[in-house]
């Protein structure tokens, strides 16, 4: 199934579609099974949101394979990536991704696996694909962790992307672009504040199959090791706690897996991204 953003569904409750997994029903006992289910879910429902509501954006899915294809970023295989719920999906549809890439004039694509899935990788690097990105996946049940830090403020999509781009200097606005299109609503986005009001500190939350995703957390270069993206991330999680989460998961950089570890989470997997370069 392809769709355009024009096409997309309303919300968050189709936009994953045939390929959303089927999640164990009880959390009694809280293994990493049940939480990379939930990691790889809830990251391949935000892949959706964020390519099929870019300009031009498109998203593709698949039993066990969802992707998004958005020309207008053709250097991002950020933007431009399939997301494996099945790792042994991947290899299946390289040569279907692309074909669909290239009639995009995207110049860089790749495709997300987990770490343990070998063959899969294997499989890939038949095809000429190289992995070019190997990022911490992490998660824990919400009530091992601590919800207790000062308030902050909810706060707007645009404001997280610009904190982003701040932090990760970029000078094109390009992650402010990415996610202030995002329907409100489906995105829970929260800020800490410096003295003078200006925001420091964001995070987005995902609430998905009782699970909390969490992503684009940064802090402005001026307000790093205040302890702010820890209390915008306890605010996240004591939020998720009283919309009725059980576990949180992200995908963390090598630097902020420090910061999620003190907070409780622990390392699920290695989540791979195999890129075909031109």
């Amino acid at each position: 199934m392809l769709r355009t953003a024009a096409s997309r569904a309303n919300g968050a409750a189709g936009l994953l579609g045939v390929a959303r997994l089927r999640l164990p029903g009880s959390l009694t006992a809280m293994d990493e099974g049940t939480l990379r289910v939930r990691l790889w879910d809830g990251f391949g429902r935000l892949q959706l949101l964020l390519g099929g509501h870019a300009g031009m954006g498109r998203t593709l899915e698949r039993d066990g394979l969802v992707a998004s294809i958005v020309p207008s970023a053709a250097g991002s295989p950020t933007l431009n990536a399939a997301v494996a719920l099945e790792p042994d999906e991947a290899a299946r549809h390289v040569d279907e991704l692309e074909e669909l890439y290239t009639r995009a004039a995207v110049r860089r694509w790749g495709i997300w696996i987990d770490g343990h899935a070998t063959g899969a990788a294997q499989r890939l690097a038949r095809r000429g694909m190289v992995m070019t990105t190997a990022s911490p996946g992490m998660g824990a049940a919400i009530d091992e962790l601590p919800c207790d830090g000062a308030a902050t403020a909810p706060t707007d999509l645009a404001t997280v992307g610009r904190v982003n781009d701040l932090a990760y200097g970029n000078y094109d606005a390009r992650l402010e672009r990415t996610l202030s299109p995002l329907p409100n609503g489906v995105l829970k986005a929260y800020r800490a504040d410096l003295a003078d009001g200006s925001p420091a500190a964001v995070a987005l939350a995902l609430h998905h199959e009782r699970d909390a995703g969490i992503s684009f957390v940064a802090t402005v270069p001026k307000a790093r090791r205040q302890g702010l993206a820890t209390n915008v991330m306890q605010q996240a999680l004591k939020d998720a706690r009283d919309n009725g989460c059980t576990t949180t998961t992200l995908q963390a950089t090598d630097v902020g897996e420090h910061l999620y570890a003190a907070l409780g989470y622990r390392r699920l997997t290695v989540m791979q991204l195999w890129e075909r370069r031109p």
